[in-house]
């Protein structure tokens, strides 16, 4: 009766756990790990185990015996193995040992199916209607061999457990461990029947089948329950559901509330409702028409709640089931109360920037029209040969230049210290320095204002410092200009003095007082904002951006200092900065107005002017103009000027002849001004391997001089260039041997030696403004070229229409047509950006307002990598493009 028992016990259990093992894996397809593979192979190899046990126990074709029993062996060289895999990942075993020990595992399983699957190894016989075995005593070592094999798996499966349950922290995890160790400990001991009875001599039952079985359903309980917390959405949702910061309403179809999360039942007035009009303001109209929109897409809008102090963001939406009708209506709302402040406090911030844009056009548009209107006069002047008033208008037009650098770098450094991108260079600096210019710069322009300006300096103060020199003088001068700006009688005063000096750094204490119109003290809060003006009305006639004591508080923050400022409306201000500077040359100092007066007495020449015929210069730039712009600059130096508009032309040049000194632009396509010079220097065959090369750039940021050093050139001159700064470098790195003369700038109150020329001394008059009336193109230039704006066109070529009509006709052979197509062709989007950027430039600056500004839109999306715009508005470009050269051509051709 026992072996009916057992072998029905096989079948059923066999089936059981096969049935778990893919039922699992089938049910937890989303969960994480290799669990589900590991459960699956349980339940198979058990199946496989008691069934073929089974199914030994009923044939009566002895001959049989051997094969069906090798299936069970394979069953169960299997189902150690894999627990062999389960319990190395669970573990926690380093990869190199985890895949030796399941190698080791599939080796010896194999070696063990081997030996134990022979032929002769039991004696089967056929007795009370069930096949039994007997050890055959011939096969003991195959026997023995197994025993070893099933021990030795399951004492390292065994201390693998100790080690992955000691090791693990979370319960339910070492819950799953000791299930398993309990398990195996089950499977050991229903293995003791049919391996260890044949042994002595007794016939062998095949219980080990139902222990494997048993195993299967123990360890899938315990892996059902670890997977209950494994991470899918079936076991997030409920958590989910109260977890989220907005709230979550589920009505039924006929909108009462059926189920609401936490976060929607903390925002009913008295806990759950089944009306929505207990938790919003709304009526029953626009309830009405909120689920009617619902049912059908999903509705968005906005609702306040019963107070009237909270804002809602709603969105509501229809559940339908598997037949496309609705059974329920769910509704997300979430607070939307802080953003609708923000989006209002933006609301003020755009109308300030608003505001700000306002001035600063004006700002910049007094500069611009100083420029035009100098340059109008001063061509006038060259044809009527009056060289003093040339001079004046061109120190005019130098002085609104330098305003409208002053305001672009004030934007560029506001832009940086925002963006995070701006860095601090200290260097090795004279404080006598820094306050020779500060007084310099400040004195004129009290001077125009009939103030007095006074300097205060403590004369004991170190003489040479360690910090940013730059930024030291900005922040001293922005406060000094403010100063002078906002005061109209009276004085401006800087102090300077020591506070204290500790581990070699001074702390200094900068303070500038004015008697001007000082600062109201509901608008102190507002002092220190971007593009803000205080009390505008009774300032409106003071130029300024609004940007510079916004700027200095943030470069004394930058410096680690801090700021301060007293003031009384009506009668004056007090700014106050103390920060920290290393201290390199102790020495005081001295009397700062003794040095003044001693350096004033004193005259430095300065080059102005220099002849140098013979000296061989190259000029690298991919812009035409550019390259007029220096070759205009050096005309009078007598240089041989060659040019070269790319990288590649420029190392084709240097290979085939020698320089004297090279400037090479810095942004070029294809090939830009560093890599060029990268080849320059990798190339030690050329004939201007020690050639001296300045890189051209309009990267003037801080750190730009040192990276480009850095990278090996010899000297960097930025954008735009003045010509004082370029004969200046031709001076400083041209062979002494080629300057043949030069000229000095002097003091004004300085008699040059004998024999010695001088350049024309400016006149002592104050740079002014004069809008002086453009000459008007030739009478047919504007109907020969309607599509132009040739106003415009003309301003920016000195109203000579033979250069303009030059222009034009440079603009139609430099067709960049087939360079932006095969970068877009070709997908080299930094390419592509180059080129529209040139056309951009190019036809703006003979009047092609339309065109430029499509190819400025177009350069900005590749600048943002905004492919879609690019791909939807190229051909159009193109096209218009096209259409621009033939109507230019055809203008052309008229006579």
């Amino acid at each position: 009766m026992i072996w009916i028992l057992n072998n029905c016990a096989l079948f059923i259990l066999g089936t059981i756990a096969g049935v778990m093992g893919v039922s699992f894996y089938l049910r937890n397809r989303s969960s994480n790990g290799n669990i589900r593979y590991y459960i699956l192979f349980y339940g198979i190899f058990s199946a496989l185990w008691c069934i073929s046990y089974g199914i030994l126990g009923v044939v009566t074709d002895l001959s049989l015996c051997p094969i069906i029993r090798v299936f069970g062996l394979v069953a169960i060289d299997g189902f150690l193995v894999n627990e062999m895999f389960i319990a190395t990942e669970m573990a926690g075993l380093k990869k190199t040992v985890s895949r030796c020990m399941r190698i080791f595992a599939i080796v010896i399983s194999a070696v063990d199916l081997v030996l134990f699957s022979y032929k002769d190894l039991d004696i089967f016989v056929r007795e009370d209607g069930y096949t039994k075995w007997y050890a055959n005593p011939e096969m003991q070592f195959n026997r023995s061999v197994h025993s070893v094999y099933e021990a030795v798996m399951f004492l390292v499966l065994f201390i693998l457990a100790l080690i992955w349950l000691k090791r693990a922290r979370i319960k339910r995890l070492r819950k799953f461990m000791s299930i398993l160790i309990a398990a195996n400990f089950s499977l050991l001991f229903f293995t003791i029947p049919d391996t260890v009875f044949p042994i002595f001599g007794l016939p062998g039952v095949a219980t080990s089948g139902i222990g494997g079985a048993v195993c299967t359903v123990v360890v899938w309980y315990g892996a059902t329950v670890l997977v209950s917390f494994d991470v899918s959405v079936g076991n997030i949702t409920e958590r989910l559901f109260d977890f989220i910061e907005a709230g979550v309403i589920v009505f039924d179809t006929n909108r009462h509330i059926a189920l609401m999360n936490a976060y929607a039942e903390n925002r009913m007035p008295d806990g759950k409702k089944t009306e929505i009009r207990d938790a919003f303001s709304i009526s029953e109209t626009d309830i009405d028409a909120m689920f009617e929109k619902g049912a059908n897409e999903i509705y968005s809008t906005r609702l306040w709640d019963k107070a009237g102090e909270k804002a809602y963001s709603v969105k509501l939406n229809s559940v339908r089931d598997t037949y496309g009708d609705p059974y329920c209506i769910l509704m997300v709302f979430s607070d939307i109360t802080e953003e609708i402040e923000l989006a209002d406090k933006f609301a003020v911030a755009s109308q300030a920037k608003s505001q700000f844009l306002a001035n600063m056009s004006h700002e910049i548009r007094t500069p611009i029209n100083g420029i035009m209107g100098m340059n109008s006069m001063l061509l006038d002047e060259l044809d009527d040969g009056n060289l003093e008033d040339v001079r004046q208008y061109a120190v005019n037009i130098n002085s609104a230049s330098q305003t409208l650098l002053s305001i672009v770098n004030d934007i560029l450094d506001i832009s940086k210290i925002e963006s995070g991108k701006m860095e601090l260079i200290p260097v090795e600096y004279e404080l006598f320095s820094v306050l020779n210019d500060c007084y310099n710069m400040t004195l004129s322009r009290a001077a125009e204002k009939g103030l007095t300006f006074e300097m205060d300096i403590d004369s004991g103060l170190p003489s040479v410092l360690y910090g940013d020199e730059v930024r030291i003088r900005q922040i001293i001068n922005n406060f000094l200009s403010n100063a002078v700006k906002y005061t109209e009688t009276g004085k401006v005063i800087l102090r300077l003095k020591e506070l204290s000096r500790s581990d070699g750094a001074a702390k200094l204490e900068i303070v500038v007082e004015d008697t001007g119109k000082g600062i109201r003290e509901e608008d102190k809060d507002k002092l220190f904002s971007n593009f803000t003006r205080l009390d505008e009305e009774r300032n409106r006639n003071i130029e300024g951006t609004g940007l510079g004591l916004s700027l200095t508080q943030k470069l004394v923050q930058l410096m680690g200092g801090e700021i301060s400022v007293e003031s009384e409306y009506g009668k004056g201000s007090v700014f106050t900065v103390r920060l920290s500077q290393k201290v390199l040359n102790p020495e005081p100092i001295g009397d700062f107005s003794g040095k003044y007066k001693e350096m004033v007495d004193q005259v430095k020449d300065k080059v102005e002017q220099i002849d140098i015929p013979g000296a061989e210069i190259l000029v690298v730039d991919d812009v035409d103009m550019n390259l007029q712009v220096v070759r205009g600059m050096l005309k009078r130096t007598h240089a041989v000027v060659d040019t070269a508009r790319s990288g590649a032309e420029c190392l084709e040049k240097i290979a085939a002849r020698r320089y004297d000194i090279i400037f090479l632009d810095h942004m070029m396509p294809e090939m830009d001004g560093v890599e060029t010079f990268e080849r320059m220097k990798k190339d030690t065959m050329h004939p201007n391997v020690g050639t001296p090369v300045i890189v051209l750039t309009a990267n003037a940021i801080v750190g730009a001089k040192e990276k480009y050093l850095n990278a090996g050139f010899t000297d960097y001159l930025s954008k735009p260039i003045l010509r004082n700064d370029l004969i200046d470098m031709l001076y400083r790195y041209l062979p002494k041997s080629l300057i043949k003369e030069h000229y000095y700038g002097k003091a004004d109150d300085a008699a040059p030696a004998d024999g010695e020329k001088t350049a024309p001394a400016a006149p002592a008059v104050a740079p002014v403004t004069i809008a002086a009336a453009d000459k008007q193109p030739k009478p047919g230039i504007g109907a020969r070229f309607p599509m132009l704006n040739t106003e415009l066109g003309m301003k920016y070529f000195m109203n000579d229409e033979e250069f303009y009509i030059e222009m034009i006709e440079t603009f139609i052979i430099n067709d960049k047509r087939p360079q932006i197509t095969e970068t877009y062709d070709s997908e080299n989007w930094k390419d592509y950006e180059t080129y529209v950027h040139g056309l951009k430039s190019t036809s703006l600056n003979i009047g092609a307002e339309e065109i430029s500004a499509h190819a400025k839109a177009l350069e900005f999306a590749a600048k943002g990598s905004d492919l879609d715009f690019i791909r939807e508005h190229h051909q159009a470009l193109l096209d218009e493009y096209s259409a621009l050269l033939e109507q230019l051509s055809a203008g052309l051709a008229e006579v």
